[in-house]
């Protein structure tokens, strides 16, 4: 299905909306108006498989030069992790 129309999408339940087969124009007349991308379900073991290999992959890192690194070249070496966000807002929390 390369687009659907205003009037389809109105009829369309979310299990229908959920098996399209990627991202579908959506369409009034002549006329894209939108761009409905439907949300897929992650497989949980994968996603776990995936974070347990980036874990493997962090270990023996050295984060200081990783940030000196991702600063040379524009990019924010902000930790995101995690532990570093709960960390920031507990210490705003306690600031408040």
């Amino acid at each position: 299905m390369s687009h659907i129309s205003i009037r389809d999408l109105q009829k369309m339940s979310g299990e229908k909306i959920e098996a399209l087969p990627g991202p579908t124009a959506v369409k009034s007349g002549n006329r894209t108006v939108g761009l409905l991308i439907p949300f897929k379900r992650s497989d949980p073991d994968r996603m776990a498989a995936i974070l347990a290999r980036a874990e493997e992959l962090n270990k023996g890192r050295d984060r200081a030069a990783d940030d000196a690194a991702l600063a040379a070249i524009g990019v924010d070496p902000t930790d995101w992790s995690v532990e570093a966000v709960r960390a920031f807002l507990k210490e705003r929390s306690k600031k408040s």
